[in-house]
């Protein structure tokens, strides 16, 4: 029960929940009319992407918290001695079975789906292995990786609707700002360790000045689905998530202590879980 409860801790089985929510909620309520929702949920293919897309994140964590098991002892150490209950070896081999198990299923919905998956399980450990390690890019990269596999969907329907892309860009934005914060929370183990994060790098006050001009940045976006959509529908969101957006840059210009930017990273993860939720609004 122990193993089995460190290894969902391990997986952040609460990130790889709302990932399958939000490419179940994109299928019914943006790729296809809402009324035939039976019709798209039996669709074998979307199944074996959702599915596909969970072994492959699952084993991203695994290989990502390897390679950052020192800095992890430093940051939050009760949490990562829990996680090693189960044994390097064990984990590792868990990462190649998941990953194993990806490709088959994405096999499964065709060998474009394989390529594209094939290609995401190299992204995600070329990531953890080289990526991460390099400033902003590491925080580009992680932000990207984390909605590949909602574009999996996308790219097997065939969307092409330039307002879903404007939406899903806003939300790549709130993903980055959150990945600079978690940076910051994490400042003290990057530092012992090495890592070349922002705040290492630039410090901390410019990098609060980083993310305010990217909160701003999410402005544009925001207007041109305010303007598409007349102020209706999916509008309603991003009048709540700017807001919260706004009280964020607030807090942030306070936040100077690893628990007030863990508060700041608990907020952005509202926003996106907001966020996944309102793909229902599409339909509206």
């Amino acid at each position: 029960m122990f193993k089995v409860s460190a290894l969902l801790s391990l997986v952040r089985w609460y990130n790889i929940f709302f990932l399958a929510l939000s490419q179940y909620l994109a299928a019914v309520f943006i790729l296809n009319p809402k009324w035939k929702w039976k019709q798209t949920l039996s669709n074998p293919d979307l199944h074996y992407m959702v599915f596909a897309s969970l072994f492959c994140i699952a084993g991203g964590y695994i290989i990502n918290n390897f390679y950052d098991l020192e800095k992890d002892l430093i940051n939050r150490p009760g949490k990562t001695v829990y996680e090693k209950i189960l044994k390097q070896s064990t984990t590792l081999r868990l990462y190649f079975i998941f990953n194993l198990i990806g490709a088959v299923l994405a096999l499964m919905a065709s060998f474009k789906v394989f390529l594209f998956f094939s290609a995401f399980i190299f992204a995600l450990w070329f990531y953890s292995h080289k990526l991460k390690k390099i400033t902003f890019v590491g925080n580009l990269s992680a932000a990207l990786l984390s909605i590949t596999p909602f574009f999996a969907i996308f790219f097997y329907y065939r969307l092409e609707d330039l307002l879903i892309f404007t939406y899903v860009s806003f939300i790549l934005l709130i993903i980055f700002i959150r990945e600079i914060i978690k940076d910051l929370e994490a400042l003290k183990g990057d530092v012992i360790v090495g890592y070349p994060t922002l705040p290492v790098t630039i410090g901390v006050t410019y990098t609060k000045w980083l993310i305010v001009g990217f909160a701003l940045l999410g402005c544009i976006p925001a207007a041109a689905i305010f303007y598409k959509t007349d102020f209706t529908g999916i509008s309603y969101y991003l009048l709540v998530g700017g807001t919260g957006v706004f009280l964020s840059l607030l807090l942030l210009a306070r936040a100077n202590s690893p628990r007030s930017f863990a508060l700041l990273n608990h907020l952005y993860r509202i926003l996106i879980i907001g966020g996944i939720l309102s793909l229902m609004l599409f339909a509206g």
